[in-house]
């Protein structure tokens, strides 16, 4: 009986702590990450069981392979971002081998059925979730800011390889904040 008992114990532990070390991670890239920002599409898809957000799709999808990349998909990359004059973070350089630096993303790419010798890349977030009553403005703020020319921008924050997507900016401003103004 107390084998059982530990047992049981020693599995609602884990239970707990899967979760909340994910938390924890989250939450810490947050508090400590450098701020990037990388241009990106953002259209606004309605999912009932996932609720209102906005799609984020980064503008640099593809990039040249790294010298050895294997001819398949989901292969772990890391990636070297640079800013341009803009403030804006772009690929600098991938690699196969593990780096560290401030502005080092680990993403996932792959060759997929393309014959060229780039590779496709998959950010480590696809969407950004917004109160429900926000997400139908900000979708079409940011699809009439996109008509005009004007591509939203997501907000990261990084650290140790690891990124949190925190926000999206339009015209430098929140989409929060954009919202709010326009329904005063």
């Amino acid at each position: 009986m107390r084998t059982a008992s530990l047992v049981f114990l020693l599995a609602a532990v884990v239970q707990w702590a899967v979760p909340l070390a994910g938390v924890w991670q989250h939450e810490r890239v947050v508090a400590r990450g450098g701020i990037i920002r990388i241009p990106c599409n953002a259209p606004d898809p309605y999912d009932a069981l996932r609720g209102r957000y906005l799609a984020v799709r980064p503008a640099e999808m593809r990039f040249p392979a790294p010298a050895g990349m294997p001819d398949r998909d989901g292969v772990p990359v890391w990636a070297t971002l640079v800013a341009d004059a803009d403030g804006l973070s772009r690929i600098e350089s991938l690699s196969l081998e593990p780096v560290s630096g401030p502005t080092v993303i680990r993403l996932v790419a792959g060759r997929g059925w393309r014959e060229d010798d780039a590779v496709t890349i998959e950010w480590p977030f696809d969407r950004f979730y917004l109160n429900e009553r926000l997400a139908p403005d900000a979708d079409r703020i940011v699809a009439e800011r996109f008509r005009e020319g004007n591509k939203p921008v997501a907000e990261l924050r990084l650290l140790d390889g690891r990124a949190v997507l925190t926000d999206i900016l339009v015209d430098g401003t929140s989409i929060r904040e954009v919202v709010r103004q326009q329904n005063r």
